[in-house]
C-alpha cells in the first residue's frame, strides 16, 4: 500500500494548513493609512465593516474610503480571508446584491504602489500593503500576523 506525501494527507485529513519544508511563509498584511491621518487604530470588527462597506464612517464621524487590490493578487486573498473571513470570490454574490442598492465596493488600485500614492493623496483613504512594503509616510494601524487571524495593534510607526 502507498503512502501520501505528508502535505496531502493532512489536507486529505482535514488538518489545519501547516507550513512544509521549503515553504515560504506569506507576509504579515500591515493596514495602513497617510502618515497625516488623524486615523490611529481600527478593531477587526470595524475594518470588516469599513472594507464590507457596512459602515463608511468612525467613532469619530470621519468618512473612511476603503481601497484594495485586484482580486486575485495574493496580498488581497489573505486580506480578505483574515479581514473579511472569505475570499474575493466569495464576495460576488455580496456585491451584486449591494449594487442595486446603491452601495459601491472599495476601489480597487493595480499594484502595492497606486495604493502608497493613493494613500499619499486621500487622507481619508485606508490599504493594505505586505509588511516589508511599508514606507515611513504611512502609519501602520494594524498587522496581521502570519498564520494567525487576529491583528495586533499599533499606534505608529
Amino acid at each position: 500500500m502507498r503512502t501520501a506525501p505528508l502535505g496531502l494527507a493532512l489536507i486529505l485529513a482535514g488538518a489545519p494548513e501547516t507550513m512544509l519544508a521549503g515553504e515560504v511563509e506569506p507576509p504579515s498584511v500591515a493596514v495602513v493609512v497617510n502618515h497625516d491621518s488623524t486615523l490611529r487604530s481600527l478593531d477587526a470588527e470595524v475594518l470588516r465593516d469599513l472594507y464590507l462597506r457596512r459602515r463608511v464612517l468612525i467613532a469619530d464621524g470621519s468618512r473612511v474610503v476603503p481601497v484594495n487590490l485586484p482580486a486575485d493578487d495574493p496580498l488581497r486573498l489573505r486580506f480578505s480571508q483574515l479581514v473579511l473571513g472569505r475570499r474575493p470570490a466569495e464576495l460576488s454574490g455580496y456585491w451584486d446584491r449591494l449594487y442595486y442598492e446603491g452601495v459601491r465596493p472599495p476601489i480597487v488600485l493595480p499594484s502595492a504602489e497606486a495604493i502608497r500614492r493613493y494613500l499619499h493623496a486621500d487622507l481619508r483613504a485606508i490599504g493594505y500593503l505586505a509588511e516589508e512594503e511599508v514606507d515611513s509616510s504611512l502609519r501602520v494601524i494594524a498587522v496581521f500576523p502570519p498564520h494567525g487571524s487576529s491583528p495586533a495593534a499599533t499606534s505608529s510607526r
